[in-house]
């Protein structure tokens, strides 16, 4: 019997249009009344996940930054893994040094330590990376007009961010250099103590060692006793495959995964443009 459900957003409960779609949430609420707890796994931030997701009609609790935090339907901190101060500064260092773009999400926000060009670059990478027939030099020159370039809050030194005593949960970088963010990963987690993962093959994610969502949801679980095998976990990318293995009773992967996921996870389901994540719940329910 299922007793919890933990999904991913982007790429999996979002469509590639940035929706959530009415099969889903009829899907989930009909879990809900089932007496199935439902939560949201994001690397996203609090303050990126919930407004979304609330706006659909879902009100659940959540797993966000990978793991970093755990907060509630109104928002309050539970539980928190931050990244060290220290961590943090060499790790922006390293990343400016290689003319990447950088973001940081903090108790206090999320904010970007990159100047505007790159800012702007990073943007059309993300919007390139949903909507491949719009090329990464049209998404540029729209970039200042799109809603993820008006919401990047800038800021010129990570100490600006100290200074206001804000956590930092989670560094993010963007770029469309592939190879590079598949290195970061490997070089930065073996010279620094974090975790080191992404959503898609374009950016880089780096959190607390302990914030992986797999570890997540297991002590989400143990605190309320449910068994691995009471829970369904699903997912499309990278910083999915910790909640994808073996240990929990039903994991699925979206149908526009990533190989790795497919083959990690125990099923497959439909895309995330098709009510994936609602099919895979009405089926094992």
């Amino acid at each position: 019997m299922i007793k919890l459900i933990a999904s991913d957003m982007d790429g999996t409960l979002v469509s590639n249009n940035h929706d959530i779609s009415q099969g889903n949430v009829e899907a989930i609420k009909k879990a809900q009344g089932m007496g199935v707890e439902f939560i949201i796994t994001t690397g996203r931030s609090y303050e990126d996940a919930h407004p979304q997701v609330s706006s659909a009609g879902i009100e659940c609790n959540y797993l966000v930054m990978n793991g970093s935090e755990l907060r509630n339907a109104q928002g309050e901190i539970i539980q928190s893994l931050y990244l060290e101060n220290a961590i943090v500064e060499q790790i922006v260092e390293e990343l400016n040094r290689q003319g990447l773009y950088v973001e940081v999400y903090t108790t206090g926000g999320s904010f970007s330590l990159s100047d505007v060009e790159t800012c702007k670059w990073a943007v059309a990478t993300k919007i390139n990376n949903f909507h491949s027939e719009i090329s990464i030099e049209q998404a540029y020159e729209k970039a200042e007009e799109h809603f993820l370039y008006k919401a990047i809050r800038r800021v010129d030194s990570i100490k600006e961010v100290f200074e206001n005593d804000y956590q930092v949960g989670k560094i993010i970088s963007f770029s469309n250099n592939r190879e590079k963010i598949a290195k970061l990963r490997e070089s930065l987690s073996k010279k620094y103590p974090v975790n080191a993962t992404g959503s898609f093959a374009i950016n880089l994610e780096i959190t607390n060692p302990l914030a992986d969502k797999g570890e997540a949801i297991k002590h989400y679980a143990n605190n309320r006793g449910i068994y691995m095998d009471e829970i369904m976990t699903i997912g499309d990318s990278y910083n999915d495959l910790g909640m994808l293995s073996e240990s929990f009773g039903y994991t699925i992967a979206m149908g526009n995964a990533i190989e790795e996921v497919k083959e990690q996870a125990k099923y497959v389901t439909d895309t995330n443009d098709a009510d994936g994540v609602g099919k895979a719940i009405e089926q094992f329910l």
